[in-house]
């Protein structure tokens, strides 16, 4: 049993060391395995984490192109947002537009109807405007034709009133330097000139009837009618008497002297009578040294020339002195009229005209006129003016008769531009030398 023990002890010594030794050969051998799969886990760690190293730093970067994409969309949409604000502004103003425009279209709709009413009224106005204008022609035609006979009728008046006119070639026969300047504002005038010889005395005057044209013309008419009757028939060579005898004629012939009348017709009047004077031998013919004037409304106005060495010459009308003298011309004399026409409402038996008496002297320019011509509107729509005529006259007086009648025509035509003539025009200018 000792024995057994000993084996038993011996066996045990022997055996656990082996199997000590074996225990930890395998022990040390597993460990060995366990290394090596640990080792090949930590390699395959390894290489799964280096794995999902770049993994991450792909999703890094993805990650971050995503957030810049982000970004951009975020941006984008933020433009996107802005715009759908602008946009749905402005499709709010175009809804309104189109709200402006449904209301505009329907008062459109309503005023075009209307229009198509008025359309309709005008259509009918204008076939009844129409056939007026039809009428209107027709009538039109018959002015015209009426028209063309008066104007037919009034040429033929004038040719009339020209025929009662005295001959200018008479005049100058007894007038060499003088001029008269006649311009009517229309075909026949209410100015006029007259003339007559009666008893060595040549009596001429300027009239201005009341108004011009035809009414003047007829005006006229009368007046000449009544100056041949009171001078050449009656014999009344003094102007004073032949205008009371006129002014009583006038009145009478358009019954202004009747409770009632309205008739305001009338004339303005300078008249003047050249009286012959004695002959200086029985060769010469008669001179004529004195001038009677009367005037109703009308002025004489006489330029005399001062000689610088004068000589009593006695002065003739149509002849020269022995010899002229060298002189300058002096201011404008103006012998005053009455202030009455002839005739008019206020005919009064007790109204007398007043003859005044002049003495001729030598290179003296006498001018009766109406008032035509300083009544004409011209420059900055003024009149001419009595003071501008006088300065005219004065600057013409070394002017032939003829050539002072060109002038005086030139200008007034010059001085009233594009307006028309105002008023009949006559100018009578006799030089006396």
């Amino acid at each position: 049993m000792q024995i057994t023990y000993s084996v038993i002890l011996l066996v045990v010594c022997i055996i656990f060391p082996i199997a000590a030794f074996s225990v930890y050969f395998f022990l040390i051998r597993t460990h060995i395995k366990k290394n090596k799969s640990l080792e090949t886990q930590k390699s395959a760690l390894e290489k799964k984490l280096n794995d999902l190293k770049d993994i991450y730093i792909l999703q890094s970067e993805e990650r971050e192109k995503f957030e810049i994409e982000k970004n951009k969309v975020q941006e984008k949409n933020k433009k996107i947002w802005q715009m759908s604000e602008t946009v749905y502004k402005e499709k709010k103003k175009v809804d309104e537009q189109i709200e402006l425009l449904r209301t505009e279209k329907e008062q459109l709709e309503v005023e075009k109807k209307k229009v198509d009413e008025k359309v309709k009224k005008l259509w009918t106005q204008s076939m009844a405007i129409h056939k007026e204008k039809e009428k209107i022609n027709e009538i039109k035609e018959e002015i015209e034709i009426k028209h063309r006979e008066v104007i037919d009728s009034v040429n033929y008046a004038k040719r009339i009133q020209e025929a009662l006119l005295p001959s200018v070639k008479e005049i100058a026969k007894c007038f060499p330097d003088s001029f008269i300047l006649f311009k009517p504002r229309d075909i026949v005038s209410g100015d006029f000139y007259w003339f007559s010889q009666k008893d060595g005395k040549i009596i001429i005057a300027s009239v201005d009837c009341t108004g011009h044209g035809v009414p003047g013309a007829f005006m006229s008419m009368i007046g000449n009618t009544l100056l041949n009757h009171i001078v050449n028939e009656k014999g009344i060579t003094d102007p004073a008497e032949i205008l009371n005898l006129l002014n009583k004629e006038v009145s009478h012939s358009l019954r202004q002297t009747e409770t009632g009348s309205e008739s305001r017709d009338g004339m303005d009047v300078a008249i003047c009578c050249f009286e012959p004077g004695e002959r200086r031998t029985e060769k010469e013919e008669k001179l004529l040294t004195k001038l009677k004037y009367a005037g109703a409304n009308r002025p004489l106005w006489l330029i005399r020339k001062t000689l610088l060495n004068p000589l009593s010459i006695p002065i003739a009308i149509g002849g020269r002195g022995e010899k002229e003298g060298v002189g300058v011309w002096g201011e404008v004399e103006e012998v005053k009229a009455d202030k009455f026409p002839i005739g008019g409402l206020d005919y009064n038996d007790l109204k007398k005209f007043t003859t005044h008496t002049i003495s001729l002297s030598e290179s003296s320019t006498i001018y009766i006129f109406t008032d035509g011509y300083v009544d004409q509107f011209g420059q900055n729509n003024k009149k001419l003016k009595t003071k501008k005529f006088k300065e005219i006259l004065l600057s013409i007086q070394d002017k032939s008769m003829n050539e002072q009648k060109k002038h005086l025509d030139t200008f007034i035509e010059n001085w009233r531009e594009n307006i028309e003539q105002t008023d009949d025009i006559l100018i009578i200018g006799i030089k006396v030398s």
